[in-house]
């Protein structure tokens, strides 16, 4: 049954355009899925970030900005401004489900549940954006991790999970997140190579990241373009990407446990006993395909990254996501976002 299930819902849903701007889609529902059980070479796994679900809403929009609007980042007074809001799930647990006492040398089992509001600002003329999240919810019991995984393992028929009597705490979440996207290199139509740069702060994560997109195939220019005409002028497309990146994390919680984890004292028995130690330094190799038909898109991700946590060897985990176009009004002039 999990196999049929599996290849059903692979069929049925994809990922988004993997940062690309839709400039003829102003409102969009997007549904996410972050699992390790997805694996383009066949080698699923059920461990380490195991999973992560989540949908959203994008939508461009004619109102002046108000209250946080008004202080997060364009991308200049003409810019073509993508803003989203995304509630998201995502757990992790050891690699020995069968097991219910506590596994020093593996992952804790975490779950976080979080409201993100984002704003994309693409700038069409010198090709660059601003992606700005304001992230703010709760890790914990709270999250319902728990019984989250044991509802999907009961409907795959798999293992239930018996350790999570040992889950991180409860604590909040609040972060910012920023990523700058610069085109920096487009000999034709067919080929984009574009690096970034990103920084997360707050009581989740607290990290640098950097990354290089390679994309090859048919498509739309990434950042748009100034006339829609050719900023759109692909109903199709089809391509192919491949990321490789690099990051450095200073502080996370899901691996370390949050705000106030040194009130619970099982926290404090368990975390005197941890072998394992959170890596730092991660390089990561992202890579996957992506199809488009008219403002709705599919893309799937392989994203596969040496061990977050001392011991545990690499990890990667497969991502979809969909988005389905809800409108086909045309693109608000960007003088009415300023």
């Amino acid at each position: 049954m999990r196999k049929w299930l599996i290849c059903f819902v692979l069929w049925l849903v994809g990922t988004e355009a993997h940062g690309q701007l839709m400039q003829d889609a102003t409102s969009q529902f997007k549904i996410y899925e972050d699992d390790d059980f997805f694996n383009v070479w066949g080698r699923g796994t059920d461990r380490a970030y195991t999973s992560g679900t989540g949908f959203g809403y994008r939508y461009m929009k004619r109102k002046k900005d108000t209250f946080i609007d008004k202080w997060l980042p364009k991308a200049g007074n003409d810019a073509v401004n993508v803003w989203e809001w995304n509630a998201m799930q995502m757990m992790m647990t050891p690699n020995d489900l069968h097991n219910s006492a506590y596994i020093p040398t593996d992952f804790y089992y975490a779950a976080a549940f979080f409201a993100r509001h984002e704003l994309t600002s693409y700038n069409t003329v010198k090709k660059y954006s601003l992606h700005s999240e304001v992230l703010l919810g709760f890790m914990g019991p709270l999250a319902f991790g728990k019984p989250a995984q044991s509802f999907a393992h009961n409907l795959l028929g798999d293992e239930p999970p018996l350790g999570w009597g040992n889950q991180l705490p409860n604590a909040p979440l609040l972060n910012y997140n920023f990523t700058y996207t610069r085109m920096m290199w487009n000999p034709n139509k067919h080929l984009e190579v574009m690096g970034s740069f990103s920084g997360q702060a707050g009581t989740f994560i607290d990290g640098l990241g950097t990354q290089t997109t390679i994309r090859a195939g048919w498509f739309n220019p990434w950042f748009g373009d100034p006339d829609i005409n050719i900023g759109a002028r692909r109903i199709h497309q089809v391509y192919f990407f491949a990321s490789p990146n690099f990051s450095v994390t200073f502080y996370n919680a899901i691996l370390q446990g949050g705000l106030f984890r040194g009130q619970s004292q099982q926290f404090r028995e368990e975390s005197a006993l941890q072998v394992t130690r959170m890596n730092p330094f991660i390089i990561g190799m992202d890579y996957g395909f992506g199809f488009t038909y008219r403002r709705c898109s599919f893309v799937y991700t392989q994203k596969t990254a040496t061990a977050w946590m001392s011991g545990t060897g690499k990890h990667s985990v497969g991502n979809f996501t969909f988005l389905i176009s809800l409108s086909k009004r045309a693109v608000p002039s960007p003088s009415t976002n300023k």
